[in-house]
């Protein structure tokens, strides 16, 4: 019994540390190739980490099943399941939310979450921005977006980030593009106001580009603060974030509403560090979808604490392979809380 313990421990020994060997060529080659024609690369070590996980699992099933036969392997898979479970519904209990670990997907949360990373979350109130608004108010917050710009004003579908990135040239684009600081969105119950940040790629190159700088309401200014915590959440049904599932993004706005009746209901708005706009200005025009604010419902909880590089397992699993082009730019904003 000893000894097949040991080989055990000795053929575990041996998946980790190829699994962590394959995870590190991973992150070098993607350090190194990504900007150029060997970009690939990292994607075919990707598929490698899955083959190897999907192999070792199935050599141990089959290795005890050759032991201990069949029926003895299913009931140690059902124990090791249950055991699993078990501590899925006690870090639930413990950590008060139905999610208590997530995975970091893309690079809008740059620098201070990067791709890949493994995230703890809490179910908990998180710090933001704290409004009290009418059901009116929040409604309006996704109504059609009036444009200021060069004396002249334009009605638009979306905001103006989201229209002049996917509409080329015309005179708003244009005023919108050279001098961001002189066009104005009113959206509702919120006044937007946009900057030029800078945007700097990992091949060294350097650009700039139009960002939101505030948000008004009831004329109080709410800069960009990256001291809210961040939160893991489930998109509304139908809004074009829920297409690719939970997002982890810092919050910036929670939103308290009573209504007629007396009820109260809260809301949330979140933007990623390394986006140029809120999640709520987020809109694709080719398939008509933008998103809601998300409802205290759909919260999973608040980031408490993250593992670097874990995560990229349960990416891959999940067959987010690639990188997207996000994680080649970070934006650097000037004015910030």
């Amino acid at each position: 019994m000893l000894e097949n313990l040991g080989v055990g421990l000795k053929q575990s020994k041996f998946q980790i540390i190829a699994l962590l060997t394959t995870l590190a060529l991973f992150l070098i080659t993607n350090h190194f190739l990504r900007d150029s024609a060997l970009g690939f690369v990292p994607t075919l070590f990707a598929i490698l980490i899955v083959i190897e996980i999907i192999g070792f699992v199935g050599l141990e099933v089959n290795s005890g099943a050759k032991k201990h036969g069949w029926k003895h392997e299913i009931v140690d898979t059902a124990i090791a399941l249950g055991i699993a479970v078990a501590i899925w519904f006690g870090l639930c209990f413990i950590l008060n939310t139905n999610t208590p670990i997530s995975g970091v997907v893309s690079c809008s949360m740059l620098p201070n979450l990067q791709r890949g990373d493994f995230v703890i979350v809490q179910g908990a109130s998180p710090a933001a921005y704290s409004l009290q608004m009418t059901s009116v108010e929040l409604s309006s917050l996704t109504d059609d977006a009036t444009v200021y710009y060069s004396n002249k004003s334009e009605t638009i579908v979306g905001s103006i980030f989201a229209y002049c990135t996917q509409h080329v040239g015309g005179e708003m684009c244009s005023a919108f593009i050279s001098n961001p600081e002189s066009v104005i969105e009113q959206k509702g119950a919120f006044t937007y106001k946009y900057e030029r940040c800078e945007l700097n790629y990992s091949n060294g190159d350097r650009k700039t580009e139009p960002c939101l700088k505030s948000v008004t309401f009831h004329e109080q200014e709410y800069l960009t603060n990256f001291s809210n915590d961040v939160l893991v959440y489930q998109p509304v049904s139908g809004d074009l974030f829920s297409l690719v599932g939970d997002i982890v993004h810092r919050a910036m706005f929670k939103i308290d509403i009573t209504d007629v009746k007396g009820g109260n209901s809260t809301y949330y708005l979140t933007r990623g560090d390394n986006n140029p706009v809120l999640d709520l200005q987020i809109y694709e025009y080719s398939r008509s979808l933008g998103n809601h604010p998300v409802p205290d419902e759909n919260l999973r909880g608040k980031v408490i604490f993250r593992v670097p590089y874990l995560g990229y397992f349960k990416l891959f699993i999940s067959g987010y392979l690639q990188e997207d082009s996000q994680c080649k730019t970070q934006l650097g904003f000037s004015h910030v809380n």
